[in-house]
């Protein structure tokens, strides 16, 4: 009886284990499957594609008035791109760079935005480069994979997959700017360097599995515990009443109400023995 006991009782540590490290596992997948679904995202051509909106819809706008000055009112234009520059993730390169260690590092911490007028000349950078000088004429093809792009938008390409690039983890982008009777008055080009997110992730995969996957198998365990607690006295008073039934004492009965299969068992098994003491 005493073996059983303890049979019953590693069947109920089975359960409970097994509970656990379904939890546990269960949260690394999940992890996983979120890191390798944010890095297939970065790593897509629709990082591009939203930053193209986001200068159509947010700067664009705002260069078509002083763009369409004779000349044009390059001050507005540096206002504004400073304006969008500084509220956003784009850091240029008058800034000093962040600390490697940082979470800000992770963000587009490098980029730089350029106005070039239908001469194809540059009128506006920020942040300002000496290879970029304002005021001549500026050499998309310096900027890898830029020059294509500009050529489409002043042909009037207006389709933002048609207008960026991703190379060697940099995002180029072109935006076209609206002149008078729709003509093309000149392309905004932005440089976002895309931050590289595999170590970030793999410590977050690697302290979240500390931090949350052993509450969550504490949670998995506890739960486990009391399900298979629930399941082992069940059996253990259905091997009870087994064992009076093979001292020839058929007049014990298991009670069990429950409809699941171990219920149907019990119910079987009691009319088997209710049979075998009407003998």
């Amino acid at each position: 009886m005493l073996g059983e006991i303890f049979a019953l009782r590693r069947l109920r540590w089975k359960l409970t284990l097994s509970y656990t490290l379904v939890a546990a596992v269960t949260l690394l997948a999940l992890e996983l499957i979120l890191a390798g679904a944010l890095v297939a995202f970065l790593n897509s051509d629709l990082p591009p594609r939203l930053v193209v909106q986001s200068f159509r819809d947010e700067v664009a706008p705002r260069l078509e008035k002083p763009l369409r000055q004779n000349p044009p009112d390059t001050e507005a234009i540096r206002e504004a791109l400073v304006g969008f520059a500084n509220n956003s993730g784009v850091r240029g390169a008058d800034r000093s760079p962040p600390d490697p260690t940082s979470l800000g590092n992770y963000t587009a911490d490098q980029g730089a935005l350029f106005v070039v007028d239908e001469r194809r000349r540059l009128l506006v950078s920020v942040p300002e480069m000496q290879g970029f000088p304002e005021g001549e004429r500026f050499h998309a093809a310096d900027i890898s994979g830029l020059g294509p792009l500009v050529n489409a938008a002043f042909e009037g390409e207006e389709n933002s997959g048609e207008l960026s690039s991703s190379v060697e983890g940099q995002v180029v982008t072109v935006t076209p700017i609206e002149g008078k009777k729709g003509r093309v008055a000149g392309v905004l080009v932005g440089t976002v360097r895309l931050p590289n997110l595999t170590a970030p992730l793999l410590i977050t995969v690697g302290v979240s599995a500390i931090f949350l996957a052993i509450p969550a198998a504490f949670l998995g365990a506890l739960f486990g515990f009391f399900t298979a607690w629930g399941l082992t006295r069940r059996i253990g008073r259905l091997a009870s009443a087994a064992r009076s039934w093979s001292r020839g004492d058929f007049s014990v009965a298991t009670k069990d109400r429950s409809k699941d299969e171990l219920g149907q068992l019990s119910r079987e098994l009691n009319s088997m023995a209710t049979e075998l003491e009407n003998l």
